[in-house]
Formats: C-alpha cells, sequence, structure tokens
C-alpha cells in the first residue's frame, strides 16, 4: 500500500509510505533511548545481576539462592530487565532483595526442574523494583 489512508489491517505498506506518514507526525516528548532496546542474552556467573551489562539475564540453580541487583541507573530513568532462572535442583527457593515489590506482596513459589521467567522494573535507583513472574515452563 503507498499511501496510509485505507488503515488497512491486511494491506502491508512501502517503506517510503511509513517515512512519508511518519515525517506528519509530532514527535513524543523528549524521547530519550540511553539503554540497550535490543541485545544478547547475558548468563550470570554468580548471583548479582548487573545492570549495567544487560537487560536480559539466565542463571541455573539446583539450591536455594539469594539474588542481588548493581549498578541500577539513577533515578529519574526507568530500567527493567528479565531474569531466566531454570531449576535444576530440588526443595529450591529464590531470596530476593527486599526493595523487591510483587503482587499480592507473595513472591512466586518455584517448581522443580522448571524455567521461570522474571521481570523487574524500576524508577527510584532501585528504592523499589515491581516484579512479576511467569513460571513453570518446562526446561
Amino acid at each position: 500500500e503507498d499511501d496510509m489512508s485505507s488503515d488497512s489491517a491486511t494491506k502491508v505498506p512501502s517503506q517510503q509510505s511509513v517515512k512519508a506518514y511518519s515525517d506528519t507526525k509530532a514527535p513524543l516528548a523528549s524521547p530519550a533511548f540511553t539503554g540497550k532496546v535490543t541485545q544478547t542474552t547475558t548468563a550470570v556467573s554468580a548471583l548479582d545481576i548487573d545492570c549495567s551489562t544487560s537487560n536480559y539475564f539466565t542463571k541455573a540453580i539446583s539450591a536455594s539462592s539469594t539474588f542481588t541487583f548493581s549498578n541500577v541507573p539513577a533515578s529519574g530513568s526507568a530500567y527493567g530487565f528479565v531474569l531466566e532462572v531454570d531449576v535444576t535442583g530440588s526443595s529450591t527457593a529464590i531470596t530476593w532483595p527486599a526493595a523487591v515489590k510483587w503482587p499480592s506482596a507473595t513472591a512466586p513459589t518455584l517448581t522443580d526442574t522448571k524455567t521461570h521467567l522474571f521481570t523487574f522494573a524500576t524508577v527510584d535507583n532501585g528504592t523499589t523494583w515491581r516484579a512479576s513472574s511467569i513460571v513453570d515452563y518446562t526446561t
């Protein structure tokens, strides 16, 4: 489709029509991308999440573990990351930093031999982390 006037959900616009369309729209107020938007996965060697290195981390654990977060961006900057945890042991639990706030104030329970995804977001240099989880993927 060469013009975007049809508002079609099935026609694919050309690159030129997308550019022409976006050139007519007002930019977002002060957009600032100062971190990584896409990147490779970062395997965590210890239990510290170094926020200056990535936005997607992986870690396999076989025993109960305590994670820490370091090098968090300054207040006023939004930062988020995903932590993929592969639980290989039994009766495994994770202790999170006290600043992590879960829905209903309850951290998720882990299931042994499953993979779990945790998302974290902060806007205040890590004083408060809002967290959510998607648990029990087959490994």
